[in-house]
């Protein structure tokens, strides 16, 4: 698939606690956080958890991507949906 300047891609996903708990098995974070319910209830997912959601999009397009930085600006909590979102804006060389 090429890919043209201007395009843009989204994908989104709704994160359930057995999410936070596969995760957890996988990356070892088991920060308490993590693991045990707020006051509300629910358990906050890890960080790199939400991160993953760009490579869905990597993976649609066949890009490998050689850096990635995020900023965490709130907690995702089991129950929330969150969109990632890319855009073209220059085009490859080679």
């Amino acid at each position: 698939m090429g890919l043209r300047k201007g395009q843009k891609f989204s994908f989104v996903r709704h994160f359930v606690a057995e999410d936070v708990e596969a995760f957890a098995k996988v990356s070892g974070d088991r920060g308490i956080h993590h693991m045990k319910p707020d006051e509300s209830g629910r358990v906050m997912l890890q960080g790199l958890l939400t991160a993953t959601l760009p490579t869905e999009l990597g993976g649609d397009l066949n890009y490998i991507a050689r850096t990635m930085n995020f900023e965490f600006l709130r907690p995702v909590f089991e129950g929330d949906t969150v969109t990632a979102e890319a855009n073209h804006r220059k085009r490859f060389t080679h």
